[in-house]
């Protein structure tokens, strides 16, 4: 199982596929560039990649386990 990392305002579900961050500074990085730091909800996924196209912000994954991290 991979991790990856996702803000959002509401919890992803189980089972389905969501676009994610690879990194958690990633994503924080691109959260503050966005004026979103502090306003969303930041989300650690494990679970399957689908795809990936080797960007920062390129992976899909499907949810198996999530963790609020911020």
């Amino acid at each position: 199982m991979e991790k990856a990392y996702r803000f959002d305002d509401q919890r992803p579900v189980i089972g389905t596929t969501v676009y994610a961050f690879r990194t958690l500074n990633g994503l924080k990085r691109f959260a503050r560039l966005q004026g979103s730091m502090g306003s969303q909800r930041f989300w650690e996924i494990t679970g399957n990649i689908v795809s990936d196209d080797g960007s920062e912000d390129g992976i899909q994954i499907r949810v198996v386990f999530v963790k609020q991290v911020y």
